[in-house]
């Protein structure tokens, strides 16, 4: 699927009803070539753009999820610091404490609600906008401390009236590879995939 097809596909009317999709499940995956990650950054603002158009009136609420782990840590106090300054001091001295935190904060159901208050705020933001979408992208940059896989089945709970668009820089071989390199034996169950390349 190219972009324009995506992009199609968000526009139609029929799929902006988030009582439609596989089982009713409302997580769609997106994959493209790793080397295209920026620009697919700049894609997704683009379609962004094209759906907040008279035509479809639709706002889209786009999420860097490794921008919005680090605003986590940055709001998590370690003492009086906050855990991202904490984490980026202790990182010279014992990177693997380090990598264990950073895991285990990204398996933290608080991270979710911070993941999922951000896009309530969005969503109530008090705009005319049908706000029929969510996408997250930054897949790449949170690897290895959250595989997609993991942030969906955590995160399932919280998807109510809108659908969610990952953003995935991997490809699909039996499993999926995040940069067509390392494998995640967890098979997306749960995701749609939209996109084969």
């Amino acid at each position: 699927m190219t972009v324009k097809e995506l992009y199609d596909l968000l526009a139609n009317p029929d799929f902006q009803d988030h009582f439609t999709g596989d089982l009713f499940f409302k997580a769609y995956m997106y994959m493209y070539k790793p080397e295209e990650e920026y620009k697919m950054r700049e894609e997704i603002l683009g379609i962004k753009k094209r759906l907040k158009r008279p035509n479809n009136f639709i706002d889209v609420f786009v999420i860097d999820i490794f921008q919005l782990f680090q605003d986590f840590l940055k709001d998590k106090k370690f003492g009086k610091t906050p855990m991202l300054d904490f984490l980026l001091n202790a990182e010279q001295s014992d990177s693997k404490k380090v990598k264990q935190s950073l895991e285990r904060e990204t398996a933290n159901p608080k991270f979710y609600e911070f993941v999922d208050q951000e896009i309530q705020s969005h969503r109530n933001s008090g705009n005319t906008l049908r706000k029929s979408y969510v996408f997250v992208h930054g897949f790449g940059q949170i690897y290895p401390y959250l595989r997609t896989s993991k942030f969906i089945s955590r995160f399932e709970k919280f998807i109510t009236d809108y659908k969610i668009v990952l953003f995935y820089p991997g490809i699909y071989k039996g499993s999926f590879e995040l940069f067509g390199l390392l494998n995640d034996k967890n098979p997306y169950r749960t995701i749609k995939l939209i996109n084969e390349n």
